[in-house]
């Protein structure tokens, strides 16, 4: 009997031991932008395709869990109008970096042709709901983000966004922040990023639409593209923040992960379009 005692104690310990060598991580750092050394605010970094993400906040500073199992895999920071990087996990670990320091895209201007005719305003993606349909947005951690897209067609049609327009429903907080992304085509959902342009919105919501000028940007675009909102996260929200209203067709684009993998939804789409000067 003391001998049984004995071996199931050795078991427990190597149970133990197991476990502490099998401990997740917590990566913790501020992201600085190269030349300048200021904070960039709001980079996305994570696992890609994998579904261990977060979001710097607006002084760059982040907290990223990241799971036993993926301890060998690379880290990725990516932020608009920024180079990406990689970065061995193992080697983070090891170095204990804090800083890092993105660098600047070289910005190239694609070229666009517009015709001279009479120009005509469009509405452009799903401008009705269906009362019964709708998707909540809801945290996963403090540290990260909501996405979802809505398919744009152009036609290969120059057309200037002036708007972009998203119906919500049953807030329950009274100001949201949200990213706006743009993205190219995929064959069923989005690819690499289309804009390089930070377009960072703080505001009021309430039940019904929820519109976002677009004009300042200058944005021109004549290919097909996905339209995401980004839903940035904040420790003071309440879960779910909101619902955004939804459509019978389709499919919804939804992530819940920094860099992580899309998940299509068929039967009902999102409740958002843009409206273009074509």
């Amino acid at each position: 009997m003391l001998f049984c005692r004995y071996f199931t104690l050795i078991l427990l310990l190597i149970t133990s031991l197991k476990q502490v060598v099998a401990q997740d991580l917590v990566l913790t750092g501020q992201l600085q932008n190269q030349r300048t050394h200021l904070p960039i605010p709001f980079v996305s970094l994570g696992v890609k395709g994998k579904n261990a993400g977060a979001v710097a906040d607006e002084k760059g500073h982040f907290s990223l869990h990241i799971p036993a199992t993926l301890a060998n895999d690379s880290l990725t920071f990516s932020a608009i109008g920024y180079q990406p990087q990689v970065f061995a996990i193992a080697q983070l670990t090891a170095t204990q970096q804090q800083t890092f320091r993105l660098l600047e895209k070289a910005m190239a201007l694609s070229e666009v042709v517009v015709r001279a005719r009479a120009a005509k305003i469009r509405r452009i993606g799903t401008t009705t709901h269906n009362p019964f349909l709708w998707g909540s947005v809801q945290q996963k951690g403090t540290h990260d983000i909501v996405e979802f897209a809505k398919f744009i067609p152009l036609a290969n049609t120059p057309s200037h966004l002036r708007q972009a327009h998203i119906f919500l429903r049953r807030p329950t907080i009274d100001t949201v922040t949200f990213r706006l992304n743009f993205y190219r085509a995929g064959p069923d959902r989005p690819a690499e990023r289309l804009v390089e342009r930070s377009i960072l919105v703080r505001t009021v919501i309430q039940n019904g639409w929820l519109t976002i000028d677009l004009v300042p940007y200058a944005l021109t675009l004549q290919t097909d593209f996905y339209l995401s909102f980004e839903f940035l996260p904040d420790k003071q929200l309440p879960v779910p923040a909101f619902s955004y209203g939804a459509q019978l067709g389709g499919a919804a684009l939804v992530r819940t992960s920094s860099l992580g993998t899309w998940k299509r939804e068929p039967g009902a789409s999102l409740t958002a379009y843009v409206t273009v000067q074509q």
